[in-house]
């Protein structure tokens, strides 16, 4: 019965040291360490063979917002009040003060 069981956990070792072999190693063609651990994806093309239904609408993320409301008030301002303001959350142009977010904006 032990000889059912040492049997068994050989050929499993056998098996798996054999899989570990067959894997195929990533070769690095650069000698730049920082292009060796790039983490961007490769690009996947789609197969020739695979066309869309006709009634395929591509989605497209969400168009940011202006950096002004139609009534002309900013996004972000300036926390000192500073003439002007932004889309974006960021440093002041005139005083490099972190810019806010403006509630009347969305109003």
């Amino acid at each position: 019965m032990n000889i059912k069981y040492i049997s068994f956990l050989v050929v499993s070792v056998l098996l798996i040291m054999a899989a570990c072999k067959n894997e195929p190693k990533a070769a690095s063609t650069t000698t730049d360490p920082a292009a060796a651990t790039s983490t961007q994806p490769t690009p996947v093309s789609a197969p020739a063979n695979v066309t869309a239904p006709p009634n395929f609408t591509p989605t497209t993320a969400p168009a940011a917002e202006p950096a002004q409301n139609a009534k002309g008030v900013w996004h972000f301002t300036c926390p000192k009040g500073c003439a002007g303001g932004a889309g974006v959350a960021g440093p002041c142009g005139k005083c490099g003060e972190q810019l806010v977010h403006n509630s009347g904006y969305h109003q």
